[in-house]
């Protein structure tokens, strides 16, 4: 199986499984479903490719995300990725590179300029979006959504992998492959496959809608293809070479681990917090049930 991790659902290719989050079914090739724990046989997929979904995981579960993907890839299979480039992106920030940053805005549209260089710069590392909630420290407030939480340069991806089960790690050009599929660019289904910015001066150009209204995308096209973002992209190829099992040894979040991620989880250690994140969590999971979220109407009127 070829799976394309969190490609949206509008993305379309012959041959390609997609899974997605925001896939509301699962049906056929297109997989509801959470990266951190796939519904997939292990070791079912001969390769794995992501776009700009890793910088969106919390760094604090990217082990999960990397075990996960490990157990469903098999043994010689590949995985390419694409994240932002850290490196590349800081260089531009020190050296005030005024056309790197004006190009990569042709690329994203979200990049921040109000605070100048350092205001571009952080926006890769963090962004807003619709991944990731924050709460404030007493779980009675929404803060706001994210998309970017992390960034990474070649270094730190090629520790994770290695770290993950994989070898054979190689930084690559855009569309630079052994792989015959990634040698075609991210590009809209009935138009030319060459690699353009999908901003809202091309979505005019070619009378394509593309916007964000009352909770949903309105979107009337598909896109296929791979590489995507030229300019500011990191991307990757390696081979799955060993399975990977998290234990206490490689585990990042772990007290003896060689970083501070642990410290992450010390507001749970707090009676009251860890209490309200319990009931949180519990009764989100439950929402979906109309008996039960009428009862918790119910309550939560009669308390108030």
């Amino acid at each position: 199986m070829k799976m394309n991790l969190g490609a949206s659902r509008n993305w379309v290719s012959k041959g390609w499984a997609v899974l997605d989050h925001k896939i509301e079914k699962t049906e056929e090739l297109r997989i509801s479903g959470d990266i951190a724990a796939m519904d997939l046989p292990d070791k079912s997929c001969d390769i794995v490719f992501l776009s700009h979904v890793l910088e969106h995981i919390p760094h604090i579960k990217m082990q999960n995300v990397m075990a996960e993907i490990n157990r469903v890839i098999k043994i010689g299979g590949s995985i390419r990725l694409l994240v932002p480039d850290l490196k590349k992106v800081a260089e531009a920030y020190v050296n005030k590179d005024e056309d790197f940053f004006k190009q990569a805005k042709l690329e994203d549209e979200s990049q921040r300029t109000d605070l100048g260089y350092g205001g571009m710069f952080m926006n890769f590392i963090v962004s807003p979006g619709q991944d990731t909630v924050l709460f404030n420290r007493n779980v009675d407030e929404f803060i706001a959504g994210y998309a970017h939480l992390y960034s990474y340069d070649f270094e730190m991806m090629k520790k994770i992998l290695e770290n993950f089960g994989f070898g054979n790690i190689k930084q690559v050009g855009f569309c630079e492959s052994k792989h015959d599929d990634f040698k075609t660019p991210l590009h809209v289904s009935h138009l030319s496959s060459k690699w353009q910015n999908l901003n809202k001066d091309f979505y005019i150009k070619n009378n394509l809608i593309h916007k964000y209204s009352n909770g949903s995308y309105d979107i009337n096209f598909t896109v296929e293809g791979f590489d995507r973002d030229p300019l500011t992209s990191l991307i990757i190829e390696a081979e799955k070479i060993s399975d990977f099992e998290l234990r206490e040894d490689n585990n990042y979040n772990h007290k003896n681990a060689k970083n501070y991620n642990n410290y992450a989880f010390s507001l749970l250690e707090d009676k009251i917090v860890g209490e309200k994140i319990d009931y949180l969590t519990r009764v989100s999971k439950k929402l979906n049930n109309l008996d039960f979220k009428l009862k918790l109407d119910e309550l939560l009127k009669n308390n108030l």
